[in-house]
């Protein structure tokens, strides 16, 4: 991976978190399809106490985030700091247009209703109990020549949205528990385990990614991957496990990520990278391939700081 890659992915990463600042809330498992095909959750109100959370916290105060929220909240009447709750994307098919946004949230739904009544042709059905909005979605480029997006309201506290009117019906269904969801199945049973202090989950069966490079090489070796980061004691762990069919491929891969490591630790003239490659570790377990990340707060938030830091001098 070049410097520059490892630079732009970990403040890609915490822009992101900071896009999504006060989303979260546990992962809830029996929201979910018993069979997902992935899922990635985000849980905030684990994020917001600890040291990366207090400082996007503290940039979503400053005067230039203020006048985006004030317009947000006037927008949709809830405040993204502390009334959105939890975040939660899956699937249970391989195209993109098989996932669902699962967004808990104290809303009104009323307001919400009246936002999705002046997009562009705006439309109901009914499903069961529910109510189905849909509307053009002008903003995303689809294999249709009208792209749509699907939404719907249950109760004041869940929104569910998709691309695909089925996808939202088959999401109510688990939520009206009249289809197997994941608490009761076997499926990645280290997900959304209660108390294991990590605000961002990510699980996935067959990983396919695009490109030739090594680490997608990597990740396409693997029939399954587990992340997760989390913070305690002002220390963030982020932990990456990929499973491979057996023990012979489980080595090729280790052989590939120690490479990978090895590389980061040569670029002697860029601290900060070679700072990154001392915080992970890589070791294989059997069929089983581990990198692990460990580093203080305070040293991420220096890192970002400097990037936030280069625009506002270069603009001088």
């Amino acid at each position: 991976m070049k410097p520059t890659l490892l630079k732009r992915t970990l403040l890609t990463a915490c822009l992101a978190i900071s896009g999504l600042a006060a989303v979260g809330g546990p992962l809830q498992r029996a929201d979910l399809p018993a069979d997902p095909s992935w899922v990635i959750h985000a849980d905030f109100d684990g994020l917001r106490p600890t040291a990366i959370g207090q400082f996007i916290l503290a940039e979503m105060d400053k005067p230039e985030a203020q006048a985006k929220l004030a317009l947000f909240q006037s927008l949709f009447s809830f405040d993204l700091r502390t009334q959105l709750h939890g975040v939660t994307l899956y699937s249970s098919g391989d195209a993109a247009e098989d996932g669902v946004l699962l967004v808990y949230a104290d809303v009104d739904p009323q307001k919400l209703i009246s936002l999705a009544q002046a997009a562009n042709d705006y439309q109901t059905s009914n499903y069961n109990q529910h109510v189905i909005h849909t509307w053009i979605d002008n903003k995303r480029i689809g294999n249709t020549e009208k792209p749509r997006t699907y939404a719907a309201i249950q109760g004041t506290g869940l929104i569910v949205f998709g691309q695909r009117e089925a996808a939202v019906t088959g999401a109510l269904d688990v939520l009206d528990r009249a289809k197997p969801n994941l608490a009761n199945s076997k499926a990645f049973p280290q997900l959304g385990i209660a108390g294991s202090g990590n605000f961002i989950e990510a699980v996935a069966g067959k990983v396919s990614l695009p490109g030739s490079d090594a680490h997608a090489a990597m990740f396409r070796l693997a029939k399954s991957m587990r992340f997760q980061v989390g913070e305690v004691q002002r220390k963030v762990t982020a932990t990456l496990s990929l499973e491979a069919k057996d023990d012979e491929v489980a080595g090729h891969m280790a052989g590939v990520g120690q490479g990978l490591i090895a590389l980061l630790k040569l670029q002697k003239e860029k601290a900060e990278v070679v700072k990154f490659a001392e915080a992970l570790s890589l070791k294989q377990d059997g069929s089983s391939v581990v990198a692990s990340f460990t580093m203080s707060a305070d040293d991420i938030l220096a890192l970002v700081r400097s990037h936030i830091a280069e625009p506002a001098k270069e603009a001088q």
